[in-house]
């Protein structure tokens, strides 16, 4: 397979063959119309952490224009930005086993403990989703669990190394898990 520069990847057309397709390309043929709502510069960055979680956290060179729109598509909702992203539809597998786990449930659930009572709720959670074999498992919530964990209304610094922790206790945890096959882990 042909190296791509850093800003592209292979887009699996549905007749299953491959091409390369860069950032700009990607995010054109989704977002449409709907990026005349957004600030270019916003939906470029989104764009661009989207083709970073597939290539340098997932591992992965190949991907559906499914994948990348509902992945931008989450990303954007996160932002608080509501724009109709076409192809998101395609990411959407009605016979895909998905857990969810809400992380804002399981700060709430820590009480007065906080951290001390967040981090093995969240370890347990992980076990147990894990154990039911599912395809993917989808944690949401983070921004407003680590608000809620550290009693802030406005994200800081303070904000940031929190949620850096838990994305990073859960992909630690996530990697010791034994088992042929693991499922696909979200943080959003």
């Amino acid at each position: 397979m042909i190296e791509l520069d850093r800003d592209s990847i292979w887009l699996t057309q549905p007749d299953g063959q491959a091409v390369p397709c860069s950032l700009e390309q990607l995010t054109f043929e989704i977002a449409g119309s709907g990026a005349s709502q957004l600030d270019p510069e916003v939906l470029r960055h989104a764009a661009a952490g989207v083709l970073h979680y597939f290539k340098d956290e997932l591992g992965r060179h190949q991907i559906t224009l499914g994948e990348f729109a509902g992945a931008l598509a989450r990303v954007l909702d996160g932002l608080g930005l509501c724009v109709e992203v076409t192809g998101a539809e395609l990411q959407a597998d009605p016979t895909a086993d998905i857990r969810l786990a809400d992380l804002r449930e399981l700060a709430c659930a820590a009480g007065k403990l906080g951290e001390l009572d967040f981090f093995p709720r969240l370890h347990s959670t992980l076990r147990e989703q894990i154990a039911t074999g599912p395809e993917r498992i989808e944690f949401h919530g983070l921004r407003s669990a680590v608000k809620l964990l550290l009693g802030r209304k406005h994200w800081t610094n303070g904000c940031r190394d929190l949620e850096d922790r838990i994305v990073r206790s859960l992909r630690e945890w996530w990697v010791q898990e034994k088992g042929d096959r693991r499922p696909l882990l979200l943080v959003s």
